[in-house]
């Protein structure tokens, strides 16, 4: 999983707010528990039904409870106010903190069986700290909660042990279905940080005309351009860089017999297309001209060629008011996994653009590829 950002200072703050709430919320918890739990074991014993020795009842019910209970939050109230320790310790101290609270909740009732879900809650909701490691924790924890939880059950309630399994098999399918939608909300939120994180370092150079290219709306080149050598230049085996060239066919009889006006409007329907599919990971700008670059941090080499044929294919869709003959775009492409330069990929990727020209157009062609396919 992607890791934020941590420049955000609002981020931060937003998150500092959260874990003092999350502080707040043990103590109340804890002291609601106890009065809770005293006021329960009054009345069973009055009715007597504690279903165990008082002192017992006590000890399981009340006691412990109550002392892990006071122990998380002092442990939590600890860690908030502490200098030394960062604020990913801190969030992870929170998160671990409500769920094994939760989790003694469940245990000390398991008697309840909709209290088993209850850990759930704090899966979901510690997604806002944008932790991979607090989630992967969590739902394995989680599931072992709902697990015990199960087997304390069977135990108590011995004539219902196949009503108990079903419960347990049950529960622990909605860990597994809740935690992967957690997953996959966190997963989202993370890329979306991700974009926003990327907007603000550029909003300045954005005014300035530095970030977009005012015709087609895609990156500049001079923003392109940085953005790509610094990612061409920790390309390795492990983290390996896609880079494509596309233009438009016959731009310049385009230009030349029809004006300029609509050519931009030609460039205009490409940049329209080519937006779509910028994300975290892709990063594409007007290197000048029709010829626009595309710089896939992730994916593999057929995920990236396949992107490029859906924008061959969906900007061979789009319709002109001077011309009812489809206008296309060829584009050649190459697969990295050493250290570049922008320059150094350019040239390879350019052979392979040729090619593709040369093959007929309107066709996306890898390094390597044959001209005769």
């Amino acid at each position: 999983m992607d890791s934020k950002p941590v420049s955000d200072p609002a981020l931060r703050n937003i998150e500092r707010t959260i874990r003092y709430e999350f502080e707040k919320l043990l103590l109340i918890v804890t002291i609601a528990c106890l009065i809770l739990e005293i006021g329960l074991a009054i009345y069973y014993y009055l009715i007597r039904d504690l279903g165990q020795p008082l002192i017992n009842y006590i000890a399981f019910r009340i006691l412990i409870p109550f002392g892990l209970n006071a122990l998380l939050y002092i442990v939590t109230r600890f860690t908030n106010r502490s200098e030394t320790s960062t604020d990913s310790t801190k969030n992870r101290v929170v998160s671990f903190a409500g769920l094994i609270m939760t989790g003694v909740i469940a245990l000390a009732h398991s008697y309840f069986i909709p209290l088993w879900i209850l850990p759930l809650f704090m899966v979901v909701i510690c997604t806002i700290f944008h932790d991979g490691f607090i989630l992967m924790i969590q739902v394995g924890l989680s599931f072992v909660i709902v697990l015990y939880a199960g087997i304390v059950h069977i135990f108590d309630y011995p004539t219902e042990r196949t009503y108990t399994i079903l419960c347990i098999v049950i529960t622990e399918l909605m860990v597994i279905c809740i935690s992967f939608l957690a997953y996959r909300h966190e997963v989202f939120n993370t890329k979306m940080l991700i974009i926003k994180d990327r907007n603000l370092a550029g909003a300045d150079k954005f005014e300035q005309g530095f970030e977009a290219d005012s015709v087609t709306g895609v990156y500049s080149k001079r923003y392109l351009t940085e953005e790509a050598e610094k990612i061409l230049a920790k390309t390795n085996e492990l983290d390996p860089t896609g880079v494509a060239v596309i233009n438009i066919d016959d731009f310049k009889k385009i230009n030349d017999d029809m004006g300029s006006d609509k050519g931009d409007d030609v460039l205009r329907a490409l940049g329209n297309v080519l937006q779509s599919f910028i994300d975290e990971n892709t990063i594409i700008g007007r290197y000048g001209g029709d010829t626009f670059v595309i710089v896939f941090e992730n994916g593999t080499r057929d995920e990236n060629i396949d992107i490029l044929n859906q924008i061959r294919k969906e900007f061979a869709r789009k319709k002109y008011s001077f011309t009812k003959e489809p206008v296309t775009i060829s584009g050649g492409y190459s697969w990295f996994d050493i250290t570049m330069n922008l320059n150094g990929a350019l040239a390879e990727v350019e052979d392979a653009l040729a090619k593709s020209k040369r093959s007929g157009k309107n066709r996306i062609m890898a390094s390597g590829e044959s001209e005769d396919i």
